[in-house]
């Protein structure tokens, strides 16, 4: 096994919304869109695209998905139950039927949404364990809302921090109408994590297979989010600002990294921001969700450093217990990372950058 045993701190999990549980805490004004399934077909918040179901295939592992326990799949019960099974510390979680917060387009209703989830995600799962840790959802619809909201979610219901969705905004991520989150967030000491999920909106929209969307759905729209952060000045102007990426890996960002490093060899200005990316992934202000066990990553670690990627579970969406399970195991057991790097992977730099 291992020559390290430090705690295992997972990066990105997943919750499972019960939206009848979720109701409870909506504004009257907005609670019989979660109440009424004669009107509501699609849940509280949007579809995240067309096709993310079905997507079965012939070869599909035949395997029984094993759940951490016979609570509610992804409740605060089963997630505790997980990290006890699979021996993780503690877990940072994202949503999964608000992955699509994005597509609000209606300011209003995504203020009083978010409001809700965040109230309801702080007592069903944060208030089962300290060890549970979930994101909360912002409405980046409108500026001053969002910081609001990312305000009073980390003073008030102790959350770490606030995910950003990866696609569904009206404008990229690094543009300037956004800064006074990045502001706040830098002044609250707090992370935000720009998540995966959708298949809209780079590319792949006339796609007719699934697994073709799912291939490039999660690593795409986070290059694209860096990219702008870096270009667009974000991480220079708010030093103090922390920003994940996570559901992509870790092999995206080597497509960066070539792209930029040509770029400040051929051009004068090279167009990369004030510093290289290894200083970017160096600083603390990044962080990459990654298996642990990708064959990429003792290759970027050797040129960006290891100090940006981090341990990612996905639990309980597609990994299950003895899939993660498994990758812990792998990322432990791999002879082309020091002992000091599976640490810093599987715990270490996820502990600094939610400064748990």
């Amino acid at each position: 096994m291992s020559e390290t045993s430090a705690p295992v701190i997972d990066c990105d999990g997943h919750l499972v919304e019960s939206i009848p549980e979720l109701a409870e805490f909506m504004d009257p004004s907005i609670r019989k869109m979660a109440t009424n399934s004669g009107r509501n077909r699609n849940g509280v918040f949007p579809t995240l695209d067309g096709i993310h179901y079905p997507r079965e295939r012939e070869d599909a592992p035949a395997r029984e998905y094993v759940q951490a326990s016979e609570h509610r799949k992804g409740s605060g019960e089963d997630i505790l139950a997980f990290l006890e099974r699979v021996g993780v510390q503690d877990s940072i979680l994202f949503t999964s039927e608000g992955l699509s917060v994005g597509f609000i387009q209606q300011a209003d209703y995504a203020v009083k949404l978010c409001r809700a989830y965040n109230d309801y995600v702080a007592e069903r799962f944060r208030g089962v364990s300290e060890r549970l840790h979930p994101m909360a959802l912002i409405p980046m619809q409108r500026t001053e809302d969002a910081v609001a909201e990312l305000r009073r979610a980390v003073r008030e219901l102790g959350l770490p921090g606030a995910m950003l969705p990866s696609l569904g905004l009206p404008l990229h991520l690094g543009h300037d109408y956004y800064w006074p989150v990045y502001q706040e967030a830098a002044d609250l000491g707090c992370a935000l994590g720009i998540h995966g999920g959708s298949s809209i909106g780079f590319g792949a929209d006339s796609f007719t297979d699934a697994w073709a969307a799912r291939t490039i759905r999660h690593p795409m729209p986070l290059l694209l989010a860096m990219s702008s952060m870096l270009h667009h000045g974000v991480l220079d102007r708010f030093p103090d600002f922390r920003i994940g990426f996570f559901e992509g890996g870790a092999a995206w960002p080597a497509l960066l990294l070539d792209r930029m490093e040509r770029d400040d060899a051929v051009y004068v200005s090279g167009g990369s921001g004030s510093r290289s990316l290894r200083d970017y992934f160096s600083s603390g202000q990044v962080l990459i969700g990654c298996e642990g066990n990708e064959d990429i990553l003792s290759y970027l670690s050797q040129r960006v450093g290891i100090e940006a990627f981090a341990w990612a579970s996905d639990y309980p969406h597609e990994v299950d217990v003895v899939a993660a399970a498994e990758m812990i195991a792998e990322s432990m057991e791999r002879p082309d990372l020091t002992s000091d790097e599976k640490e810093a992977v599987l715990g270490g730099n996820a502990r600094r950058f939610f400064r748990l």
